[in-house]
């Protein structure tokens, strides 16, 4: 039997005995103690327990003791005899106690406060550089989002991997709920840091915990004793500190620096700032107008989060958006700017433009909500407007981790009536026979290939081919981040109708969107249209 069966098993007799000690004879009590004797000799493994099983047998005797004291027999024992078996099962108990608490129930790796004790140690005697690396399974909270059981099953495949990886020369622990920490005693910084790499590699392979499929995100940071910290605790925040960082590559080692300190405390300090936002109205969005060449007119627009700081004014979302989603309030951020886009697009009716479509950018953690839906169906009716008026935006990376899943949402939204974008086309990987399958409507080039594609040959042939194969799958290809009339025009002559870029429009507020949008100055601004080579088709 493990500490934890061990151990409860130990709490029911503390619990029991006082009862038992108490309990009249003749009465319940003695079938109490009778049970838990029966129940723990069958549990107890000897010898480590012994002392439980004499207890049982004491508190037996004892029972009937009590009954022969009450038909005149002998007395039982010494009152002594028996507060020293209490005794020796209360110290039984502690010890199995400090043992299960000094383990993580999920991994049974030692936890944060014995590795740090046995790492100060070493310290204190230390006459070399010591290397303390933090491993970070960055999964975990974002798949805790949406299946708390499937993120301990991936956290504990990963665990097993890490343990396999390490071995069992090098001193392990789980010291948060996603981050492991190793130490180093004999190797120097360099070769500290090559096996640290090379476990980072290990650790990075697919993992399949049972009916999952995984491709780790795994995040690798270190200090070094003394040069960054004089005692374990320190070391340890100073190995979290140089962790990746939001839109920094996964797998990368980085050593812990004094900016990558000020970096953690600044980005902690945005984060306290970000939830104040939330409660106080500091959040804000701009629309983008999406423009159609070939009926050279303002479609709808994209709403884009922004955020006027108290202080630091309007912060870039560059900035504030990768601590949403490391912070865990991307969902709730995410529910705001929906309803907020669904709100404004309602506005747009009632001043006199009918018609318009607002496209809301779904972030991954949004997606894997299986409500998701319903919430749009919701919202939908509490603001009064038409499916038809809203297309949700998701990133091609995204709308390819679980095809199948996506395929099954895809398809519900569009018989909600709303359309679907994949955004940012090009950057992934997708295979396009799973693309092919998938019922979307429209396709954004991203902005990587859009950029001088006039001047860039390898960009025009990436942007001919993908406005082909929107052509060949009769859904409407839009070209964002245009900036230039060459760049327009060149994508115009390709087949490319739909853009959306500065040299149509900045982000808006909402007020100046509508303004911008009625006026015909800025309509007779648009770019002219060239010869197109093949017309756009209907969206399916």
């Amino acid at each position: 039997m493990g500490y934890r069966g061990q151990i409860i098993a130990l709490a029911a007799l503390a619990a029991c005995l006082p009862l038992a000690l108490l309990a009249p004879a003749g009465d319940g009590g003695a079938l109490a103690v009778a049970a838990l004797g029966a129940g723990l000799a069958l549990v107890a493994p000897a010898p480590r327990l012994r002392p439980v099983v004499a207890a049982a047998r004491l508190l037996r005797e004892l029972t009937r003791a009590g009954q022969g004291e009450a038909a005149g027999g002998p007395r039982f024992g010494s009152a002594n005899e028996m507060l020293a078996d209490v005794r020796q099962i209360a110290s039984t108990l502690d010890a199995l106690r400090h043992r299960l608490s000094n383990r993580h129930p999920l991994t049974e790796l030692p936890t944060r406060e014995p590795f740090l004790a046995g790492l100060q140690d070493h310290l204190d005697q230390a006459a070399s550089p010591v290397v303390l690396g933090a491993i970070r399974f960055g999964d975990y909270d974002r798949l805790a989002a949406f299946d708390q059981t499937a993120a301990d099953k991936a956290l504990k495949a990963f665990a097993v991997r890490l343990q396999e990886a390490v071995g069992k020369q090098r001193p392990l622990a789980q010291v948060d709920r996603d981050c492991f920490a190793i130490w180093f005693k004999e190797l120097g910084p360099e070769m500290a840091a090559s096996e640290l790499q090379a476990i980072a590699y290990v650790l990075s392979q697919e993992i399949r915990p049972e009916d999952l499929k995984i491709s780790p995100d795994v995040g690798v940071g270190a200090a070094i004793f003394p040069d960054d910290a004089a005692d374990a605790a320190t070391l340890l925040t100073r190995a979290y500190a140089a962790l990746p960082k939001p839109g920094q590559p996964a797998g990368a080692l980085s050593f812990f620096s004094p900016r990558s300190s000020s970096e953690a405390r600044e980005r902690y300090a945005m984060e306290q700032d970000l939830r104040a936002a939330v409660s106080d109205d500091q959040l804000l969005l701009h629309f983008q107008p999406v423009v159609d060449l070939a009926e050279r007119r303002c479609i709808g627009a994209e709403a884009l989060l922004r955020w006027r700081h108290p202080e630091r004014g309007l912060v870039s979302p560059g900035e504030f958006v990768p601590v949403l989603e490391q912070s865990g309030m991307m969902d709730e951020v995410g529910l705001w700017v929906l309803n907020a886009a669904c709100r404004e697009a309602r506005a747009w009716e009632a001043a006199g433009l009918p018609g318009l479509k607002v496209a809301v950018n779904i972030s991954a953690v949004q997606f894997q909500n299986p409500g998701l839906n319903t919430v749009i169906l919701r919202t939908l009716e509490r603001h009064g407007l038409s499916p038809v008026a809203l297309e949700l935006e998701l990133t091609e990376t995204a709308a390819m981790a679980d095809v199948e899943r996506t395929r099954r949402m895809f398809g519900e939204l569009r018989e909600l009536g709303v359309s679907v974008a994949i955004d940012d086309f090009g950057a992934g990987y997708s295979s396009l026979s799973s693309l092919q399958n998938l019922p979307f409507s429209k396709l954004k080039i991203d902005r990587e290939f859009v950029s001088r594609v006039d001047e860039r040959r390898e960009g025009r042939a990436i942007c001919t081919a993908l406005i082909e194969l929107a052509l060949g799958l009769e859904i409407e290809v839009l070209a964002e981040g245009s900036e230039t009339l060459a760049e327009v025009q060149t994508l115009h002559a390709l087949g490319c109708n739909l853009f959306q870029g500065f040299y149509f429009a900045r982000p808006l507020p909402g007020a100046d969107f509508v303004r911008t949008v009625k006026d015909p100055a800025w309509l007779e601004g648009l770019a002219p249209a060239p010869k197109r080579r093949a017309p756009q088709r209907n969206a399916r």
